[in-house]
């Protein structure tokens, strides 16, 4: 009477999670991995334009969106598939060549979130001495080392799992080595608390506190000498684009280490517990909105990811001030003959314009004696130059 209880309860329990699944893992995480992908691939083919790919953070972005496409495609195919369609032959056939792929690829997605973290941590707050590492040269060279790392870290999770024939029916085992004291202790335990938990973790933590308290204070300092510019804002942008971007990843990501970490003491007998698989669908979502919000984000806070996307899409032309700075138009471009006569002459004037313009626009409000100083001292050692007997009145950088 116990047993037929205990089976008629477990029935029913399995009925209820399978219901449960089909909802998380198969329509919402289908949806959303559809959608995702889309987003991706045209986040990759924004960045990868001749105008985007310059920047060492876009770098960073274009891995980081290549490796959340595979990360998509491997939930895609081991869950939503499976559990919208049913399709238990389909995912024993596949599930021991795309578990250690998928994998590999969500450790290679938390350490390129960490190494965009720590990308803007030295542009904000080493921007003098870590200068000479964030070039475009160094960003490839960062993604490629990281990819082999977590290439050759997983490998052992090939041999974890095998495919296991008994009445004629197929199930997915643990393999000998899977099994093993000294895989489930080193592989499950401590290298997986120290180089997929700990490691990527902090490094996350740490760089965005710096970076905020750094921001915090930049700003503060700038609205004591109201000098808040147009460029300031897009560079606020960037700075918060990137924050959003390891704000998400810890949200969605923290649920998940924790269940990793469970289960890497506890073993595979919290698969056991139906609240653990309801825990673990919904961590598995959580993943997926977060390898699908890289595109969103960027389109929320970048201005010009926006323009050349509309290029893209619409085929329209990018603006004028695209290439400069905050938005500045060139004002050598009309007629450069016309204006300097010699290269050393135009170089001087170059900078005293500029220094002119700089402080007509941001000191509307407020007297700054060191740069007026700064302009009488240039006013009096550019007497010989001819820049403004030739320039218009109404020449303006905006």
């Amino acid at each position: 009477m116990n047993n037929s209880s205990s089976t008629s309860t477990n029935l029913i329990s399995e009925q209820r999670l399978g219901e449960f699944k089909r909802i998380i893992e198969g329509y919402l995480l289908s949806i959303v991995c559809i959608c995702g992908l889309l987003g991706n691939a045209l986040t990759c083919v924004i960045l990868s334009s001749r105008v985007m790919r310059t920047s060492t953070t876009n770098i960073y972005i274009f891995a980081l969106s290549c490796a959340s496409s595979c990360v998509l495609i491997g939930f895609l195919l081991t869950h939503g598939i499976r559990s919208t369609f049913q399709a238990e032959t389909f995912y024993l056939h596949i599930f021991t060549r795309i578990f250690p792929i998928h994998l590999t690829c969500i450790l290679i997605q938390i350490y390129l979130t960490a190494t965009v973290a720590l990308d803007r941590f030295i542009l904000i707050c080493l921007p003098f001495r870590g200068q000479k590492w964030r070039s475009p040269r160094h960003a490839i060279f960062v993604v490629l080392c990281v990819t082999l790392f977590c290439v050759v870290y997983c490998i052992p999770f090939w041999f974890e799992y095998t495919l296991v024939k008994t009445n004629n029916s197929t199930k997915i085992k643990i393999s000998a080595i899977g099994a093993h004291p000294i895989f489930r202790l080193v592989m499950r335990k401590y290298l997986y608390f120290v180089f997929v938990f700990l490691i990527p973790l902090s490094t996350i933590i740490l760089c965005k506190t710096m970076i905020i308290k750094k921001l915090y204070a930049v700003r503060r300092r700038k609205r004591l000498l109201n000098s808040l510019s147009k460029q300031n804002r897009s560079s606020n942008a960037i700075n918060f684009l990137l924050l959003s971007i390891v704000f998400v990843f810890l949200l969605t990501q923290l649920p998940y280490f924790v269940f990793n970490v469970l289960y890497s003491w506890l073993g595979p007998q919290l698969m056991a517990n139906l609240l653990a698989r309801q825990y673990l669908s919904i961590n598995n979502l959580l993943s997926v909105l977060n390898a699908s919000s890289t595109f969103i984000l960027y389109a929320f806070f970048d201005r010009k990811f926006r323009q050349v996307g509309q290029h893209f899409l619409f085929c329209e032309p990018l603006p004028a001030s695209f290439d400069t700075p905050g938005g500045a138009t060139r004002v050598s471009n009309r007629n450069p003959s016309l204006f300097f006569s010699n290269s050393k002459s135009s170089r001087s004037s170059i900078h005293f314009f500029k220094n002119h313009r700089y402080s007509a626009t941001v000191n509307n409000n407020m007297r700054e004696l060191t740069k007026h100083e700064l302009i009488d001292a240039r006013l009096t050692s550019a007497n010989s130059v001819p820049l403004f007997d030739k320039i218009e009145p109404t020449a303006t950088i905006d």
